[in-house]
């Protein structure tokens, strides 16, 4: 059931959603609409109308939520943000989120950024992306609504491209690598090419090369563990500075980026699509 032909949107808040039903819905399809389970609903709502009439006007209430994570006040660099969603810049060496050690986390500084505008609900990540990589990073700011962009990221209709810089000339005639991705039985931290791993997809654009490096854009149509690593060292081609499966030879850390981003927002038909800003350790220079 299609989003746009079943609500009209009139307001949005932290507080409250607005619409009018276009057709008749029962709960069930309302909740469908928005991927939540009767769960996540009844953890988010009171609404329970268990029929929606057309023509009518209908608000769901939101339950406040406490907002108890940590924050971190250090600068965040935020690129969209409506009611629904925020994108944030990934600096390189800083976590997507807390890992029990670190509180100045990417999440924490979008926290505080909300919690200075007076928000209800901490943000959360739709995705991740490596610590010593850099990039675009999609929130959800509203755990009602978290549940309709798990979807699109469980279905790869959140379309990813990457750019990274690998060592030596990369061969202009590879367009895709398939080879299967599992678990490093010798190092744990570590992915590696398996005959009985899952199967992976890597699209690959050669987009300008020295003598010593190359310029990659890439897509992914499965989200393996270090994908795009694996793949490519996999070649013999690493990603500059991948301490995992190249060599670390300075300190800008992992020369990959989530460079552009394209999502589908609730009631709007048109996806909206991101792109990194520019970002100078990802110049290849002559």
């Amino acid at each position: 059931m299609n989003m746009l032909s079943s609500l009209k949107l009139l307001h949005c808040d932290e507080n409250r959603l607005q619409f009018i039903a276009k057709k008749e819905l029962t709960l069930f399809e309302l909740q469908s609409l928005f991927h939540a389970s009767r769960k996540h609903w009844n953890q988010c709502t009171d609404f329970n109308e268990p029929i929606l009439y057309k023509g009518q006007c209908y608000t769901i209430s939101f339950k406040p939520k406490e907002f108890i994570h940590p924050v971190s006040f250090d600068d965040v660099t935020i690129l969209y943000e409506d009611c629904f969603v925020i994108l944030a810049f990934k600096p390189p060496f800083l976590l997507v989120h807390d890992d029990g050690h670190t509180q100045d986390t990417l999440q924490a500084r979008i926290d505080a950024h909300l919690m200075m505008q007076g928000a209800m609900y901490p943000c959360q990540a739709i995705h991740r992306i490596d610590y010593e990589a850099s990039g675009l990073l999609l929130f959800s700011k509203h755990p009602f609504f978290q549940p309709y962009f798990d979807f699109q990221m469980q279905q790869h209709q959140i379309k990813k491209e990457y750019q990274c810089i690998v060592e030596g000339k990369f061969p202009s005639s590879i367009h895709e690598i398939c080879k299967p991705i599992g678990k490093d039985r010798h190092q744990a931290k570590n992915m590696r090419i398996s005959k009985n791993g899952k199967p992976s997809k890597t699209k690959i654009t050669a987009v300008e090369s020295n003598k010593n490096a190359s310029k990659l854009t890439i897509e992914i149509t499965t989200g393996r563990k270090h994908q795009i690593r694996v793949h490519l060292a996999s070649l013999g081609y690493p990603i500059y500075n991948d301490p995992l499966y190249g060599v670390r030879k300075d300190r800008k850390g992992l020369l990959l980026q989530s460079h552009k981003l394209s999502f589908h927002l609730p009631f709007q038909k048109q996806s909206l699509q991101i792109e990194c800003p520019d970002e100078p350790r990802m110049y290849l220079k002559d």
